[in-house]
């Protein structure tokens, strides 16, 4: 009894405590992700080896659907479609979410500062079906923009901005401008200024100074908008549907309409596609990001 009773007692060392501890809390997350998320990927993979035979779901493990998606050219044509529109929103939002950014970064009042990011995140609290409605009524023949257009003369009839790309990709913009501007904005207020004036000091222009030290340190913000823009647009349903009116196909817009006629198995193939698209872009945009940070880091270096 004596020797039971005198034995130490082992405890977890402070790096066990510490790692279950994370895992507690990580463990909520993981099960609503598990349930919800990766049950309803392993649903849609178990129907991408049915076959859609005469309008019934044919049970087997055939990978028929997938031969006939990857080799038939209106579907590459598609898969093109909407990459070119994903391109050209997220092209548009950092060109106009940086400089944004950069003001809102170099503002020192703090109330102006919170004023502007509160208008730069009014499109988040209003949902995507009111905004797209909402562009509707901008970008129609008797919207306002042509009404703009034809005051100041620049047509007698205005343009033809709904239904086509155009208006798709200006609708889009709106929405997801936010997701850019804030990942830039973070990255730039953690920028040091010291490094700015090190560099005004040994003689380099406003210019320079942007591309050697600003832009660069500012790739990792970058590369997060890009992947929460590029992301989100390649998945985008409500918008190119409501102002595209069915003129412009995108993955999205074609998954909801193989549901809607029950060919599931053509729906889980182009969903998964969509699904690895998605994650090959986010290591891509990574890869470029770790590259212009590593490419910075040896030519200062020098």
């Amino acid at each position: 009894m004596t020797k039971a009773s005198s034995r130490p007692v082992k405890r977890p060392s402070q790096g066990q405590s510490s790692w279950l501890m994370r895992l507690l809390l990580l463990l909520p997350a993981l099960l609503l992700m598990g349930i919800i998320y990766l049950a309803g990927m392993l649903i849609f993979s178990r129907f991408s080896f049915d076959a859609f035979e005469q309008g019934t779901i044919v049970s087997a493990w055939r990978p028929d659907t997938y031969k006939a998606f990857l080799s038939d050219p209106y579907y590459w044509k598609l898969i093109g479609s909407t990459f070119r529109l994903a391109l050209k929103v997220t092209f548009w939002s950092l060109l106009l979410a940086y400089p944004l950014a950069y003001v809102i970064a170099g503002v020192r009042s703090s109330g102006l500062r919170q004023v502007m990011l509160l208008v730069t995140f009014m499109p988040l609290l209003i949902s995507a079906v009111v905004r797209s409605y909402g562009w509707m009524i901008i970008l129609s023949r008797q919207g306002f923009l042509n009404w703009v257009f034809v005051k100041l003369g620049l047509t007698e009839t205005g343009f033809n901005l709904m239904h086509n790309e155009t208006g798709v990709v200006i609708a889009l913009v709106h929405i997801f401008l936010p997701f850019m501007v804030f990942p830039i904005l973070s990255v730039l207020l953690q920028n040091d200024g010291v490094l700015k004036h090190a560099a005004h000091d040994l003689g380099a222009g406003k210019w320079r100074t942007f591309f050697t030290i600003t832009f660069p340190l500012s790739a990792r913000g970058i590369a997060s908008g890009v992947q929460i823009v590029f992301t989100l647009c390649l998945t985008a349903f409500t918008t190119p549907q409501l102002i595209g009116g069915g003129r412009v196909m995108t993955l999205p817009v074609f998954i909801y309409q193989r549901t809607l006629d029950t060919n599931w198995p053509m729906a889980a193939v182009a969903s998964l596609f969509l699904f690895a698209a998605s994650i090959l872009v986010s290591l891509i945009v990574n890869r470029s990001a770790e590259w212009l940070m590593y490419r910075r880091s040896t030519v200062g270096g020098r």
